[in-house]
């Protein structure tokens, strides 16, 4: 047994140290998280498995902080649970009338689970560093090249639970859903490719995969955003140097013919079920109770009723939901659903960029792309339950500019910002080794 072990905050105990107790909370908390992104493979029910994963790694973090006299929570994530907070009220109260309807009360319960992940996200990473932030890119990465190689085995098989509609989604909801899963993927791929960092056979391996997967879902938003994505980031990346942009372009541009070509080889299906995709409107997208027709529809209903229809009661007026995070938390939430999901959007640009231009470290762009990618898909479908998109808000208001480990490789061009009185930080010592930035 050892002795006691003074601990640096007037406590002492006996066998193990606090800073031991720290780091093996820390290293629980940051393992079940990661744990959960992978479970994000599962989404077939709800609540699901990966739910219950994300809260056990929230309730750790909570322990955690209790060990940390100095810890706080950051002004951004409070800010980012106020503004989710804003939209569930929002929500319940518009479905208040309704809860005695059937499935509603569940419908309610499913969407608290799904932007919980937003808040759980944002306080478990504002004690990460650049390497947590990348070790989250690499399980992240992980967990798509097996929702891709599940899709790809589904279409070239036909399995009708790993597809739908012919189309590839692996053990996801949808192919949309899965298609948008798999976008965040694509851009960090092209961060560790772009920074040398990583086997480059792996890597472009897993990007090849994952961009087939994207490819089967024959999600036409999911496709054209996951290109925007990859693009954007390495015209980003490789501002500065135009030649090397138009080479990696160009490999990109030979990549993606192989691929079709490569899928076009394997199945006749494929090649059918593009060309009936290869359309900017389909059918249903047309017509008086199509698609784009009942988004001018709901423009009089968001006016006339600003606390909003309530959860399942468009169903009773139109054959399909509206199909557009922005119009739905409108016309189903009211004008404080509505008002609330814009300001995340257009705050999470905000917040990014102010990140940026703190750290100049390119995780934040990363992070920022991926989830630009994932509210393309959104705009086109319902997206309200995609674990994924709650998650990716959470990590771009959960970044902290002021962990010091942000700041480890960074040029002198990226000088670390003045900690201010006002501004609540996190200290992650027992995690870094290092101490926090002092006034």
């Amino acid at each position: 047994m050892s002795t006691d072990v003074n601990t640096g905050s007037g406590m002492q105990s006996t066998g193990v140290s606090l800073s031991g107790l720290r780091f093996a909370l820390f290293s629980t908390r940051n393992l079940m998280f990661l744990v959960a992104v992978v479970a994000m493979n599962y989404t077939l029910m709800r609540p699901s498995p990966v739910d219950m994963l994300y809260i056990a790694s929230f309730l750790i973090t909570f322990v955690y902080m209790t060990l940390f006299p100095k810890m706080e929570v950051t002004r951004r994530a409070l800010f980012l649970a106020l503004l989710l907070g804003g939209w569930a009220l929002s929500y319940f109260i518009a479905s208040l009338p309704h809860l005695d309807e059937e499935f509603v009360t569940f419908e309610l319960l499913a969407k608290t689970f799904a932007i919980s992940i937003g808040i759980i996200a944002a306080f478990v990473s504002m004690s990460w560093s650049r390497q947590h932030f990348e070790t989250f890119m690499r399980v992240y990465i992980f967990s798509c090249v097996i929702a891709s190689i599940l899709g790809t085995i589904g279409f070239l098989t036909q399995m009708e639970l790993l597809t739908w509609d012919g189309r590839a989604k692996g053990l996801i909801d949808d192919p949309n859903m899965y298609g948008s899963f798999l976008i965040p993927a694509v851009v960090f791929c092209a961060y560790f490719l772009s920074r040398g960092q990583g086997s480059r056979i792996l890597l472009s391996g897993a990007l090849a995969i994952v961009l087939l997967g994207i490819l089967l879902s024959f999600s036409r938003i999911a496709v054209v955003a996951s290109m925007f994505c990859m693009f954007a980031y390495i015209f980003f990346h490789n501002r500065r140097s135009p030649r090397r942009l138009m080479m990696i372009i160009g490999g990109l541009l030979v990549t993606g013919i192989l691929l079709f070509a490569f899928a076009s080889l394997t199945s006749a299906e494929f090649t059918e079920k593009l060309l009936d995709r290869l359309t900017f409107a389909k059918s249903y997208d047309l017509g008086e109770e199509g698609r784009y027709h009942r988004y001018l529809l709901v423009l009089p209903m968001i006016m006339q009723n600003p606390i909003g229809v309530g959860v399942l009661q468009l169903e009773k007026i139109f054959p399909e939901p509206i199909h557009n995070i922005w119009l739905s938390s409108f016309v189903n939430y009211g004008w404080g659903g509505g008002l609330s999901y814009v300001t995340l959007a257009i705050g999470s640009i905000v917040v990014s960029f102010r990140n940026y231009r703190r750290t100049k470290n390119e995780i934040t762009i990363a992070l920022l792309i991926s989830l630009v990618g994932i509210v393309f898909c959104s705009t086109l479908h319902e997206g309200e339950h995609w674990r994924h998109s709650w998650l990716f808000y959470g990590l771009v208001w959960g970044l902290n500019v002021f962990n010091p480990g942000f700041y480890a490789k960074q040029s002198e061009t990226a000088p670390r910002p003045k900690q201010r009185a006002s501004v609540a930080t996190v200290r992650p010592r027992v995690a870094q080794g290092q101490r926090a930035p002092r006034r």
